[in-house]
């Protein structure tokens, strides 16, 4: 079996702590993902997480919209380490296991938008 990200005997914090920071209308999206399992209004969390994990030095050279072709690296400047850390906290907003081996498969938003997407309904069946 593959090792989750998370380290063994980890609290998570409850997502709305994690959210808190996020603009109003991200947290509302959030809240009506969690009552409808909406996959449109979990892709604005996805989006909004992946921005907030744009390193400052590409904060200002990142476009107003952030798109599915986009790399996360290339594009967004996202390192190893901040994409790590983003993954901790989409486990933990969504609820959802992601191992390693998963994580290097991810290159685009696209393909992160698609894969929590596809976790999210493997969860919800």
């Amino acid at each position: 079996m593959e090792a989750s990200t998370q380290p063994e005997n980890y609290a998570a914090p409850k997502p709305a702590e994690l959210l808190k920071h996020f603009p109003a209308r991200i947290r509302e999206r959030f809240a009506h993902f969690q009552a409808s399992g909406d996959p449109a209004a979990a892709d604005e969390v996805v989006l909004a997480i992946v921005r907030d994990h744009v390193p400052a030095r590409k904060q200002g050279t990142t476009p107003a919209v952030i798109t599915d072709s986009m790399s996360l690296t290339a594009d967004l400047g996202i390192d190893s380490v901040s994409i790590a850390d983003a993954v901790f906290m989409l486990e933990e907003v969504f609820d959802v296991t992601i191992v390693t081996k998963e994580i290097v498969r991810l290159s685009t938003v696209g393909d992160l938008r698609a894969f929590i997407r596809q976790k999210l309904a493997a969860t919800r069946n």
